[in-house]
């Protein structure tokens, strides 16, 4: 089961060493210096590897005539508009957020080794929605206090452990169903998942995330953009993919401050808000993702 050639590849590789490292590194550093590296890790490649969007979809565009300043316009409402549907209607829009995660997060994992055209929407979307499940279950009072200061809704122990046992469900079945079409990376998915759902376990929120967001989902999406953008991985490709990521990295990150700023007074909302920014900024970057894979 164990001798899939998918665990030779950079992704595996990267999955595998950076969680094991990151918890260890978590056992000796203190909480200080493990939140500097968290935030650190994903305000650079967790924000990064959405901000050449607007590339993507010029070149992914049928008509890539497309004024290039009005695509940057219409992907920066989208996000500004996530941003006051999360403010408004922060209960839909938190609900919203993790089921078109779950979808990008499914979709990711399960095209880093083969990029089938077989349709496994609802496989991808079991498996994010179990990983959220996971991390929900294992965090459940910092998960339940960071949705009251966003929802005011307080989410009891037994809801969580119900979305466990619903996600549970759908991804055993999903890949009964899709068995065939996805054997040959089957072993090495069951692995990772294995040691994501130890990480999970052994680790807090926090460090739980940043290390999946950051190591499984954005520096592996990053390699799969650049080679898409640019027709190649080497250092010169990964060195344009981060200069044309700048400008809008420089943005988010003066949006992020303003926030922080607004809340300097109420600590205990600075994690929520950190949370409603990545959900914001998450919704245009799906979109854009789910149209470059289907084709």
């Amino acid at each position: 089961m164990l001798k899939s050639h998918f665990f030779d590849t950079f992704n595996s590789k990267l999955i595998i060493i950076s969680s094991i490292l990151c918890f260890i590194l978590s056992n000796i550093f203190n909480e200080t210096v493990q939140n500097v590296a968290i935030m650190t890790g994903i305000l650079t490649f967790g924000v990064i590897h959405g901000a050449n969007d607007v590339i993507l979809l010029n070149k992914n565009l049928e008509k890539p005539a497309l004024n290039s300043k009005y695509l940057i316009l219409l992907y920066s409402l989208m996000v500004l508009l996530s941003a006051i549907f999360f403010f408004y209607f922060s209960v839909i829009a938190l609900t919203f957020f993790v089921l078109y995660s779950s979808y990008h997060f499914g979709e990711q994992q399960w095209t880093l080794f083969e990029k089938k055209k077989t349709n496994l929407s609802f496989l991808h979307f079991s498996y994010g929605l179990f990983i959220f499940s996971m991390l929900f279950i294992f965090n459940e009072q910092d998960v339940s206090k960071i949705i009251y200061d966003i929802t005011s809704i307080f989410i009891t122990e037994n809801q969580f452990l119900n979305f466990f046992i619903i996600s549970s469900s759908c991804l055993c079945f999903s890949i009964i169903f899709f068995y065939k079409k996805i054997i040959r990376q089957l072993s090495t998915q069951v692995v990772l998942l294995v040691l994501l759902s130890i990480l999970f376990y052994l680790s807090d929120l926090m460090l739980s995330f940043a290390v999946y967001f950051v190591f499984w989902h954005s520096i592996p999406s990053i390699v799969e953009q650049t080679n898409y953008i640019f027709g190649q991985n080497n250092y010169t490709s990964f060195i344009k993919y981060f200069k044309k990521a700048f400008i809008y990295w420089v943005v988010s990150m003066i949006g992020l401050i303003v926030f922080f700023y607004f809340l300097k007074d109420n600590q205990s909302l600075l994690i929520s808000v950190f949370f409603s920014f990545l959900a914001a900024i998450t919704l245009p970057h799906t979109l854009v993702i789910f149209r470059i894979k289907i084709k």
